[in-house]
């Protein structure tokens, strides 16, 4: 909803939240929020509406001559009418019916029609109306709260209200509609999903008493017809309006619990979503100026009681710019189509909210929003030459302090990416997509806790843990009220295998857990056996372990540990759990162990005992029993890959296929936010900076495009090379995946269409002896070159065939194209803290660059295809990429995309394998294997190990919404 309204309830719902918090924030950071300095953007304002109580939402014709809004001031009637306004005579006519609840209008762009949201057809009208009397009389006033009626529609009708014609007829509310400046299209907001959507019990909750939780935004004509969603984050996304070019749309999503919103922009077809904002605040009601430089808003920046208006870039380039200053609420701002003038509405002393209008100073807020942007040039100041110099600035840029480890989705992301589009333009680079370098994607990011969060000791100790201090809600937990069961210790929640010279490790040894709450020691025992504790490694994940607990048919699993409790930290992707799983604190276990029968009464010498051996088997915790109740919902974020390609200078009759060269620029931020730092516990919470992985490879990125951008360099292509930077990578290739699967929607035509190959560089910094060559059997012609490259640049090359890699290489492989990855291999410094600028060896990074270069070249230079897809069987030893630790093989080739999956979902079996014998296919969910459920990629693992080699077992698979039951003969691991 546009609604100003909306901005009641939410004042009267979070007034926690005050100016004292923001003043906290702008203390707690470098840099200012907002510009707050007195400008005269705004000039001769005036009141254009009097009448009623309430009025808002005015929006100008095409001719700037006529406004439409809704007001309150019939007699008879308590809600909301669609009025049109008369600029030059000041008179105002009504153009809705008259009947019902009626919003948000806008008018047609050939002058002729208007478009409005109204209930005039639900057949319970006059009880509604009598209801709201009825309650306007109560001595004691109830909160205002708009009303998401699931009998609103979308309607037009010409100017004086007659014609009128419905066009939407979901059930639901749809509203917010405004119309593309060419009068074709209809961007509005619905919440219609609420009843079609499969939603989880604590989404349908919170459906249920919030409709605005489930509202997205949709594209359709005007006519109604190819109605499209394009959003699909849960929280309230609202208020789309079109740029006066009608590229883009502006609107605001709210964060999944309602209590802050950003200002949000997308390409009409729903690509490249992007946050201009990041106030941290609820930022509401965005408009274009007509000159698509900047985007007005109003944001509770500086209080619930204060509303204000705000400009920002149009790109989210610089922070938001104080546009008003006056007390009480100022909101829902909207231009002529000139740009010249300013309406928006205003809340007076008496609480009555009415339309205001007002010069605006363009060239002032043009020259504000420019002077605020970051300097249009780069950092980086490098040479055409590959050097060197070149990639030490570029580490150096890229692992640096300022942007913090990179993660996926932040704003150091975009702060990196928007450096390199900048270099890709002076280059003479040309974007892929229209006319932007970045292709954003959606991802989920965090989970956030909701208020239904608690945990209760019962029976021998009763208490009320706080959380935050006493325990926390771990991320893949499942959410739900989870009633009272006994406890019991089982050590580190760790079950290994015997190999030939370690015995089994079992803590569930004659231990009992079924339907019980299962209390681990984090981490793993650390002894003085090195090889056990190598061994125990894989096994020690928390994942695995709550897999193996669930497996035992534990209750729920609570882990023991001090650290991460202040936050709810997010683990990666999240995949469907059916265990609640949680952490608590030493102290609170403590507690727990003094009202026990334990011999042990303290958590310190507990878990000394059992990591160094001299206890193995847990017990249990008689008359105890804890209860608790689990609340979390996911927030998405959104990603940003950098595409740009560079075209032969003389055109080929035949459109050749194209070479794609690319390296991830994301890496593991703090740590804090991913699962996979290798970090210690002092220095997990450190900048990652990610030099090697993968700085190293955006250097050589760069380095080429830069080389390749040459007018001698561009006469000797004969192929269009495509230079790229992913993002998402760390969290499951999310980047390239999303690149080489929306192609066809993009294009038309298959990804295998338009590429032959594609060379992948992921950590390239450390060479040493031999420069890794990975993926070679993804094409046969792959070694013959290698042999020839080799010979001109002089680095010693090792190959290896199997294409299924965990990194990008694997998105263009699965894609059907040859795909190639290069590598200097993995260090002690890998995921952690200490992988620096300092540690990259510059000069062997250039000649890892040179290597990638002839390899471009030697596709590149030629109009005939050098190399050829060819489907090869996965090496057993490695695994076919998606089970490299494992000792027994399958060939599941595992999609690193997948979200939401219960299940492993595949995108193909190696060829040979004993997935493919068994007949698996691409795009298979496996949710069963050997008789153990399997829910996510963790119950894989573990189900894995319970396969013998050589002996036929059961695996049940979903193919189409069906289930079928499959056998599969497992082969031991060479």
């Amino acid at each position: 909803m546009k609604k100003y309204h909306f901005f009641l309830v939410f004042l009267a719902s979070v007034l926690a939240i005050t100016l004292s918090t923001i003043e906290v924030l702008a203390q707690n950071t470098s840099k200012p929020l907002f510009i707050d300095k007195p400008n005269t953007l705004i000039t001769n304002s005036k009141q254009l509406t009097f009448v009623g109580s309430r009025s808002g939402e005015g929006y100008f014709s095409a001719d700037g001559k006529k406004m439409v809004y809704q007001s309150e001031r019939e007699e008879g009637n308590p809600f909301y009418q669609i009025f049109l306004l008369d600029l030059a005579s000041g008179k105002s006519s009504r153009i809705s019916t008259g009947k019902g609840m009626t919003t948000c209008a806008w008018l047609h762009p050939n002058g002729k029609k208007a478009m409005w949201s109204s209930t005039h057809l639900d057949p319970k009208i006059a009880e509604k109306v009598k209801a709201e009397y009825t309650e306007r009389a109560q001595p004691v006033k109830k909160r205002y709260s708009w009303n998401y009626d699931d009998q609103y529609d979308i309607f037009e009708s010409d100017l004086s209200g007659k014609n009128i014609k419905r066009l939407t007829k979901e059930l639901g509310y749809d509203a917010e509609g405004s119309y593309s400046p060419d009068g074709k299209w209809i961007a509005f907001a619905s919440n219609r999903s609420f009843y079609t959507d499969e939603l989880t019990a604590e989404e349908k909750k919170i459906a249920e008493q919030d409709p605005s939780y489930m509202m997205e935004i949709y594209i359709m004509k005007s006519d109604g017809s190819q109605v499209k969603r394009l959003t699909h984050a849960r929280g309230y996304d609202g208020g789309p309006f079109f740029s006066a070019d009608g590229k883009k749309i502006t609107w605001r999503r709210f964060t999944p619990d309602g209590n802050r919103a950003e200002i949000y922009t997308m390409n009409v077809d729903g690509s490249e979503q992007q946050s201009v904002t990041r106030l941290n605040a609820m930022s509401w009601a965005p408009f274009y100026h007509p000159s698509g430089e900047y985007i007005i808003f109003g944001s509770s920046i500086l209080g619930y009681a204060n509303f204000e208006l705000f400009i920002v870039d149009a790109n989210g380039q610089g922070i938001p710019i104080r546009v008003t200053f006056a007390d009480g609420f100022d909101g829902l701002p909207t231009f002529t189509p000139d740009g010249k003038k300013i309406s928006w509405t205003h809340r007076n002393e008496k609480g009555e909210s009415q339309i205001y209008l007002a010069d605006w100073d363009h060239e002032q807020a043009l020259k504000l929003v420019i002077e605020n942007r970051p300097l249009n040039k780069s950092a980086l100041h490098l040479s055409p030459e590959i050097s060197a110099d070149d990639t030490k600035q570029i580490v150096d840029y890229l692992a640096s302090e300022e942007l913090k480890g990179r993660m996926t989705g932040s704003e150091e992301e975009r702060l990196y990416t928007d450096q390199i589009v900048n270099l890709f333009k002076q280059w003479g680079l040309v974007p892929v997509f229209g006319n932007s370098f970045i292709q954003s994607f959606e991802f989920t990011s965090s989970v956030i806790a909701t208020e239904n969060n608690s945990i209760e000791f019962k029976g021998r100790l009763e208490a009320n843990l706080k959380r935050g201090e006493d325990y926390q809600v771990i991320s893949y937990s499942r959410s739900g009220d989870f009633n009272a069961a006994p406890v019991v210790f089982a050590g580190y929640g760790i079950k290994a295998p015997a190999t030939d010279k370690l015995t089994a490790f079992d803590s569930y040894k004659n231990l009992d857990v079924k339907d019980k709450w299962v209390i681990l020691l984090d981490h793993l025992p650390i002894g003085s056996n090195k090889e056990l504790n190598q061994h125990l490694l894989i096994y020690s994940r928390p994942q695995h372990k709550v897999t193996v607990a669930k497996n035992q048919q534990a209750a729920g699993v609570i882990f023991v540990t001090d650290v991460g409790l202040k936050n709810l930290k997010f683990e990666g992707s999240i995949s469907e759990n059916t265990l609640p799983v949680i952490k608590i604190s030493t102290k609170a276990f403590n507690r727990l162990l003094s009202a026990s029968d334990a011999k042990v009464k303290n958590y310190s010498q507990l878990e000394q005992s059992f990591s160094t051996g001299k206890l193995t088997e847990g017990f249990s915790l008689s008359s105890q029993y804890i209860s608790a109740k689990i609340g979390l919902q996911q927030q998405r974020s959104t990603g940003r890959n950098i595409v740009g390609k560079i075209l032969p200078a003389v055109k080929s009759k035949k459109t050749p296929k194209s070479v794609i060269i690319g390296a991830h620029g994301d890496h593991l931020g703090q740590g804090t936010g991913i699962d996979s730092s290798l970090a210690t516990a002092t220095d997990k919470s450190d900048i990652h900076y990610g030099a090697d992985d993968n700085a190293s490879g955006v250097s050589g990125i760069l380095e080429l495009a830069h080389y390749y951008s040459l007018d001698a360099q561009k006469k000797q292509l004969k192929k269009p090379v495509y230079f790229a930077v992913w993002s998402g990578e760390e969290i499951g290739v999310l980047g390239s995946a999303h690149f080489t699967k929306s192609w066809k929607k993009q294009t038309g035509r298959d990804f295998n269409q338009d590429f032959e190959a594609s060379l992948n560089m992921d950590m390239i910094g450390r060479l040493r002896d031999k420069l890794q060559v990975q993926g070679t059997g993804s094409a046969k012609e792959w070694a013959g070159l290698s042999e020839e490259v080799a010979l001109v640049t002089g680095v010693p090359l090792t190959l290896t065939s199997d294409p299924y890699l965990p990194t990008d290489a694997m998105s263009f492989y699965l894609a059907e194209i040859p795909s190639i990855s290069f590598t200097t291999g993995s260090h002690e410094e890998y995921h952690t803290p200490r992988d620096t600028a300092q540690t990259i060896n510059h000069s062997g990074l250039v000649r890892v660059i040179d290597v990638v270069r002839v390899f471009t070249s030697k596709l590149a230079h030629f109009n005939s295809q050098i190399v050829n897809y060819a489907h090869v069987s996965g090496n057993s030893g490695s695994g076919g990429g998606g089970s490299r630790n494992f000792r027994i093989y399958l060939g599941t080739i595992p999609d690193y995309s997948q979200e939401g999956v219960k299940g492993v979902k595949i995108s193909g079996a190696s060829k040979d394998s004993p997935a493919e014998k068994a007949g698996l296919k691409a795009g298979d969910v496996i949710i069963e294997f050997n008789n153990i459920n399997i829910e996510n990629l963790y119950d894989y693992v573990y189900a894995l190990q319970s396969a013998k080699p050589d002996l036929a077992v059961t695996m049940g698979v979903v193919r189409q919404g069906k289930k079928l039951e499959l056998n599969i003969t497992p082969v031991l691991k060479e």
